[in-house]
């Protein structure tokens, strides 16, 4: 089974993990700035900042109050 997936990702490199996480990251309408960096899909970036937020505000909530 690991020969068959290895043969499969060298015969596909744009099948590998690291290639699919990366189209998952991208800005679905313009994945690449005019200088060629990494644009982060904004709906992500929103959600990762609002589950951080609650993490922070259950830590506080959890620990911080006496």
């Amino acid at each position: 089974m690991q020969a068959r997936l290895s043969n499969f990702l060298r015969e596909h490199p744009e099948e590998s993990i690291s290639g699919n996480l990366l189209k998952a990251v991208q800005d679905p309408l313009k994945p690449l700035t005019e200088n060629g960096r990494l644009r982060i899909n904004p709906l992500l970036l929103i959600l990762t900042t609002i589950l951080l937020f609650v993490v922070g505000l259950f830590l506080f909530f959890s620990f911080g109050q006496p």
